[in-house]
């Protein structure tokens, strides 16, 4: 049917599918479907069409493309863009990824996609107290060295955000840091922290963009952030158009429309972020 919307496959806010659940998505890709469930009601289970008849584009979220880039001629039918998070280690991620790896991985796929389709986030920060002094998993000398070779790759987006004091990431941080204690957002010093960001960002070309978090707004430089972006899809695939209609997924997003695949309970992640609101490996 000429002018027919084709759908946006998100894989996924829900769990690292190109780093632990890829082989699982390739065999979803190749019976033309996948289920999905309603997080909230499990037993409410959807038929997502992942043919690509039905799919223009599949966005990717991760911090290891390590196994996607081993077979990404598989999805050569799919438009494909990229969320890759690169973030200092910190003690609150049980397996962190190693910046050299990461960044060899994000030169190899501005190679083969460019760097257009590609969103940096260094994401999310977190601000806490221990024993009285402040401490973050904000790095400037790492985020200045991370900007100027991310920049020098062609990619301009940095996504950002204040860590969200989901009940669960306040839980496991009693459990396993019981003196850490969370800063209220949005505290000055994280205000502080991103305008400096937006600074060092500005000068290797990379623009800062605030995710489901407006109060960066304030900050002069820092623009709203639009994971799932249909206008600016549509501007880099015209021939096939998706929807530009406004579809948060929680407080302050600012997405259009795209289908989450992957299960928060059954799919969890294994790099262990403590403040993730999906389902991480974290004990």
């Amino acid at each position: 049917m000429p002018g027919k919307l084709k759908q946006v496959i998100s894989a996924s806010r829900r769990t690292d599918i190109p780093a632990f659940y890829l082989n699982w998505f390739i065999k979803a890709i190749r019976q033309g479907w996948v289920e999905v469930a309603n997080p909230f009601f499990p037993k409410n289970v959807r038929r997502v069409d992942l043919t690509p008849e039905q799919v223009s584009w599949i966005v990717f979220w991760s911090r290891n493309y390590g196994p996607f880039l081993r077979k990404r001629s598989f999805f050569e039918a799919y438009q494909l863009f990229f969320h890759f998070t690169i973030l200092s280690p910190s003690v609150l991620e049980k397996r962190p990824m190693k910046l050299s790896e990461q960044l060899n991985q994000l030169e190899q796929l501005v190679k083969f996609y460019g760097p257009e389709r590609i969103i940096w986030r260094y994401d999310p920060l977190v601000f806490w107290l221990e024993n009285e002094t402040l401490h973050t998993n904000y790095q400037p000398g790492e985020f200045k060295y991370l900007a100027k070779t991310i920049g020098d790759l062609g990619v301009t987006r940095c996504y950002t955000s204040l860590a969200y004091p989901y009940s669960k990431f306040k839980s496991r941080l009693a459990q396993k840091f019981p003196k850490f204690q969370l800063l209220p957002q949005p505290h000055p010093e994280a205000l502080k922290v991103v305008k400096e960001m937006v600074a060092v960002a500005k000068d290797a070309g990379i623009d800062i963009y605030a995710c489901c978090t407006d109060a960066l707004l304030a900050i002069e430089g820092v623009k709203k952030g639009h994971c799932i972006d249909g206008h600016l899809l549509n501007q880099l695939h015209p021939s096939e158009k998706v929807s530009v209609a406004r579809a948060p997924t929680r407080p302050q997003c600012g997405c259009t429309r795209s289908i989450d695949i992957g299960d928060y309970r059954k799919q969890p992640c294994y790099i262990g972020c403590i403040y993730c609101y999906a389902n991480p490996v974290w004990k």
